[in-house]
């Protein structure tokens, strides 16, 4: 793995010369939420960076400081937790991309550590794309149901929901462990009401202490397994990003 080229720790005679070997940036995205009694507030923006720097370290991309807000209107009620809307985020988005053009990037990386910011960031795609010709590429851990299966022991609390559980407990103990506190992990598997798929719901109202799951079950020798499929999947598409790029820009 080659040294992470940090955009905000080079000087701009750094950033002439190290743009001379890559045209591609990532930006991690994460956001500000309860994770459970044992999982911190910004535990999605030091996943989203770890996840992001192993990303940058086996392709060569830039590495952009981690944007720390994302959208949490689900856990916004919950003590600690910030939210902005998607509008907003698919404004900084739009934004980031034209001056990264102008700086000579052909393409944006999105690195998301949370779900919930996964739909403004495909909308934004799509516009950035329309609007100025540049491609963006939106990834939350991907292969992550394929890298868990086999591996993953306590039953999931719901479908389309991963959060301070067994995996992303797992997920946190294998990329930033410094940051867990196991000690506390606790498990609850929440109520669902049978219209809670197709209504607007906060998710306090189902959960008290955040965590959506067994966290107990978590291990750093789970996540590793599947980061390991994570990243490699993750390197995978961006080599191709990278590839369609620089041939759609010869």
């Amino acid at each position: 793995m080659s040294k992470v080229l940090e955009w905000g720790n080079l000087t701009w005679p750094e950033f002439v010369k190290a743009r001379k070997t890559t045209n591609i940036a990532v930006l991690p995205i994460g956001a500000i939420e309860e994770h459970g009694p044992h999982l911190p507030l910004n535990t999605d923006n030091v996943a989203a960076d770890a996840f992001a720097r192993l990303v940058c370290g086996q392709t060569g991309a830039f590495l952009l400081p981690t944007m720390p807000l994302g959208q949490v209107w689900s856990l916004k009620r919950f003590p600690g937790s910030l939210t902005i809307s998607n509008d907003t985020l698919k404004a900084i988005i739009r934004d980031l991309s034209e001056s990264l053009q102008m700086q000579a990037i052909k393409g944006l990386i999105l690195i998301s550590g949370h779900l919930g910011n996964m739909a403004a960031l495909k909308e934004a795609a799509r516009e950035v794309q329309e609007s100025l010709q540049f491609p963006v590429m939106y990834l939350f851990y991907p292969s992550l149901n394929e890298a868990s299966k086999g591996v993953m022991e306590a039953p999931t609390s719901h479908p389309s929901i991963v959060h301070a559980d067994e995996l992303e407990t797992s997920i946190l103990l294998s990329l930033r462990p410094d940051v867990v506190k196991m000690d506390r992990a606790v498990r609850e598997y929440p109520d669902y009401p049978a219209d809670f798929d197709v209504v607007p719901t906060f998710w306090d109202e189902v959960n008290e202490s955040g965590v959506f799951g067994d966290a107990t079950m978590a291990s750093k020798e789970k996540g590793d397994a599947i980061m390991r499929r994570v990243v490699d999947k993750a390197v995978e598409l961006v080599e191709h990003f990278k590839k369609a790029v620089n041939q759609t820009n010869d």
